[in-house]
């Protein structure tokens, strides 16, 4: 920069002596402005004590040289000698008023002195002086920033950005100010024009905070990859090896990041949040002591850190030792009151325990549920909290306590917050259900339907899997409208692939068969029930069939029910069963299942358990085998029409495809066939005299348990009664609240007029073999509605018992019929509860029709004319034959 020369004032005339005066004064001004430029030219070099000398020469010769104070101001300013700045622009100042630039240097000086209101004030004067000085606006807008006036900042940084497209400055104040109103997206293009405008703005810790803007947004492949720049820039910045390891742990590289956050720590052995990555990291491959040995660092260095007690917590609950990890979280919480995941995380560990232990005692069930609503309180949006609370109330802790629960869920009900509003109600239904309310349930999913639709894309992935598993399982309970759950069963399907199964890691399979068509099939089935269960009486027939078929059959269990007598059978009935390595609350690795399938070279994988083992979806969905098929425990899963769905021509009638997702393949006779049940021997006669029930008396036997109860049938059932003298009705069913249960029976008998005591209500029996015992003591069976008895009616029918079953549109409500049919039988199918009662009665009063329908049921048994429900043998042929046929088409 060109120093300007000193204006003199010329005069008229002067005399001689004047004309020599003046002559000395341009000299003299000459020399100061040669003076001036040679301290410019030093500063420019980066000489700044010579520039100041040569700026004092220059005021000695002329002490009142405005542009050398102001050149003295910027000098001492880049010296960090505010207070002399300062003083030069001041006099600078003073000699020229109006000069817009050392209002700048002014404001630089004051607010590097932390004197924010001064700054502003000179870099208004500035502006006043001079409306287009864009670089006065970059610094009044960081000013006005520093003072939290951050959108007034944002539009003076854009107000010299229009006046100075060029002026890298703007750009990167403007990112800052992006970065600390959380603004990542707006952040990062700033940035990134001001080191394409000056690329020596480019630095380290400029890289470092480039990754943490794209972090922010998602991005973490690119914010890696700054931060691996800035590593190779400066290998010796610990923030940049600690943003770098997080980053590589949050994509799930952990090796990668423990080396970096290892390299933090030997860069900055004091930096206490490194440890706590790195016992994160350490965690995450579950290197427990390894984990706990850097929290318990971090201790060391911050003994007051809640968050390493938590951690402590989480690394002891992941090791199953819940009672400890409780202790931690409660320190954690001592030290930190409002720490809403420490008290979400003892919630958690009562939950966990629970579920392993298969019960929870009323003092901790309360006291979690307690600390569950502390989370709540403290952080409404905490989902974990909300979905705990749900799996708390919903497990198998209290089942014999229905009161309990349904206290619970009716407080939380009333305390859920916006968040967790979808969640408690669900909670609510399948806690009504389970107790054998189920008129309150329906009213409740009445009312939280349109909610559903209106907010499901709007839902975590959490809260669509709570939807997905639990109320498309419960409202087939609550309601029979065919059209209206497969909308809603389709609906919530497709946002479950979406947003839960999508986003997993696992690839879509598109695999081919390599059998060849001599080759027998190699066939898988998944289920979590190998052991004594409805799907397990239900399906080890027709696994045993097809084993002999094939030679080809591999069960893979996705859960940890423990092993029974029933497991050992399954094991011997296949060609090997995989028991998975790693469980997480309970529920098997996906990938680990698929990578056995794969190994496995499967043809055909069936799905016994459908959307009440999420799991099994996920993994059907993922297609590992060329034919994915569910079948049996439950309704198709309403995810990949890829898939199909295995029934027959009852259960799904001609015209019920419009309703699935899935492809409806149907077996020929039934979809299910057994060779039978034992039962613990009993003496017909000696067993109906021992509950003073004579032999002439009829005796209707119910096991429908509570969560398939309602009012309708029992109204039907108490009907009965009241129409077949000295009839007997026998409740025993398995689940629910009995004193609820007892009580609607006992309304009806009081509306009806039927004494009370014709109702016996059984306790339970430890095993299955000793409930079946039951039927042989009873005459007729009366089915649920609109959820019928799957094992209950195949029980029934195996021991020669005449069933009434009511049939409807969907598939849960035609499983009855579908039975009767199979054996050739039409006496005591009803389509209405009118008809249900009518039946009952009927086979209440007479006694031929009851004997000639056991006389078939015997008959149907019989070698020479088995029917297809008996015939194991021949229903795995068709169903083999079918997967051929499903096969071939894949090839």
């Amino acid at each position: 920069m060109t120093c300007s020369p000193i204006k003199i004032t010329p005069a008229l005339t002067l005399p001689r002596q004047g004309q020599a005066n003046r002559m000395q004064s341009q000299l003299h001004s000459e020399a100061a402005q040669n003076f001036c430029n040679i301290g410019n030219q030093l500063k420019s070099q980066q000489k700044l004590n010579e520039a100041i000398e040569s700026y004092q020469k220059a005021l000695e010769i002329q002490p009142n040289y405005a542009q050398v104070h102001y050149e003295l101001g910027e000098v001492y300013l880049l010296q960090r000698k505010f207070a002399e700045a300062i003083a030069s622009c001041k006099l600078a100042l003073k000699l020229q008023p109006d000069e817009a630039p050392t209002y700048k240097i002014l404001g630089n000086a004051l607010q590097a002195q932390g004197k924010i209101e001064e700054a502003l004030r000179a870099y208004n004067k500035a502006l006043e002086i001079n409306p287009e000085f864009a670089e006065a606006y970059v610094n009044k807008a960081t000013m006005l920033s520093k003072l939290g006036q951050s959108e007034e900042a944002i539009a003076y940084y854009q107000k010299a950005i229009d006046l100075k497209p060029d002026l890298a400055a703007a750009y990167w104040n403007l990112a800052n100010v992006f970065m600390q109103l959380g603004r990542a997206d707006e952040a990062v293009p700033c940035w990134q024009k001001a080191l394409k405008l000056k690329p020596e703005l480019l630095s380290a810790e400029t890289l470092n905070d480039l990754g943490t803007a794209v972090g922010k947004q998602g991005k973490w492949e690119e914010a890696i990859g700054y931060y691996k720049r800035a590593v190779a820039l400066k290998p010796n910045y610990p923030l940049a090896h600690f943003n770098l390891g997080t980053a590589l742990k949050q994509q799930g590289q952990i090796e990668e990041a423990i080396v970096h956050l290892q390299s933090t720590i030997d860069l900055k052995p004091d930096y206490a949040e490194a440890y706590n990555q790195l016992g994160n990291a350490f965690l995450e491959q579950e290197k427990f002591s390894q984990a706990l040995l850097q929290y318990r660092k971090v201790l060391q260095l911050v003994p007051d850190s809640a968050r390493a007690y938590f951690n402590i917590g989480s690394a002891l609950a992941q090791q199953d030792n819940f009672e400890q990890a409780i202790v931690q979280f409660q320190k954690a919480i001592e030290l930190q009151p409002d720490l809403a995941e420490a008290y979400y995380n003892i919630g958690m560990s009562v939950q966990r325990q629970s579920q392993q232990q298969g019960r929870l005692n009323a003092e901790k069930f309360k006291y979690a549920i307690d600390t569950l609503k502390k989370a709540i309180k403290i952080n409404p949006d905490l989902l974990l909290s909300h979905l705990c609370m749900s799996f708390l109330i919903g497990g198998p802790a209290n089942n014999s306590d229905f009161a309990l629960l349904r206290e619970a869920v009716d407080d939380y009900s009333q305390n859920c917050g916006e968040t967790g509003q979808i969640i408690a109600a669900i909670t609510f239904i399948a806690t009504y259900v389970k107790s054998g309310l189920n008129e309150i349930a329906r009213n409740k999913f009445l009312e939280i339907e349109p909610l559903i639709y209106e907010r499901l894309s709007e839902l975590k992935s959490e809260e669509i899997a709570s939807i997905y598993s639990q109320v498309l399982f419960n409202v087939n309970y609550l309601r029979e409208d065919l059209p209206a759950n497969s909308k809603l069963a389709n609906t919530i399907g497709e946002k479950y692939v979406e947003k839960v199964i999508k986003p997993k890691p696992e690839q879509i399979y598109n695999i081919k068969s390599k059998s060849q068509g001599s080759q027998r099939l190699r066939i898988g089935i998944l289920s979590s029930h190998f052991v004594r269960h409805s799907v397990g009486w239900c399906s080890y027939d027709t696994i045993r069939e097809l084993n002999d078929l094939t030679q080809n059959v591999y069960l893979y269990l996705t859960g940890d029910r423990k092993p029974d007598d029933r497991t050992k059978l399954f094991e011997q009935a296949s060609t090997s069963l995989y028991r998975p390595k790693k469980l997480a609350n309970g529920t098997a690795d996906t990938k680990e299942i698929i990578e056995q399938i794969l190994k496995d070279e499967v043809d055909v994988l069936i799905d016994l358990d459908s959307l009440s083992v999420p799991i099994q979806v996920d993994i059907i969905h993922k297609q590992p085998a060329p034919v994915c098929i569910s079948w049996l425990g439950f309704e198709a899963p309403f995810t990949n029409a890829n898939n199909y769905f295995l029934c027959d021509w009852h259960t799904h009638p001609a015209g019920t495809e419009k309703y699935y997702r899935e492809q409806l393949v149907r077996l020929p006779d039934s979809f299910v066939a057994v060779s039978g049940f034992e039962c613990k021997p009993i003496q017909r006669e000696v067993s109906r005299k021992a509950m003073r029930l004579a032999e002439d008396q009829v005796v209707y036997l119910c096991v429908a348990p509570a969560y398939k109860m309602n009012a309708e049938m029992i109204k039907s059932q108490v009907k009965m009664l009241k129409h077949v003298p000295d009839s007997i009705l026998i409740y025993k069913g398995h689940t629910g609240d009995r004193e609820i249960i007892q009580a609607a029976y006992q309304k009806e008998c009081e509306a009806i007029g039927v004494r009370f005591n014709r109702i016996k209500f059984m306790p339970l029996t430890k095993t299955e073999e000793e409930h079946r015992s039951t039927y042989k003591i009873a005459d007729v069976l009366l089915d649920s509605y609109p959820y019928n008895g799957g094992t209950h009616n195949l029980e029934a029918l195996s021991f020669d018992l005449p069933v009434v079953t009511r049939t409807g549109e969907q598939y849960l409500s035609r499983m009855g019929y579908s039975f009767l049919q199979a054996l050739s039988l039409s006496s005591g199918v009803a389509k209405s509860w009118e008809e249900y009662t009518d039946w009952g009665i009927k086979l209440g009063n007479e006694t031929d029709l009851r004997l000639s329908i056991r006389e078939q049921i015997v008959r149907s048994k019989q070698p020479e004319n088995l029917a297809p429900l008996w015939n194991t043998k021949k229903f795995a042929q068709d169903m083999y034959n079918i997967f051929e046929e499903l096969v071939a088409k894949q090839r």
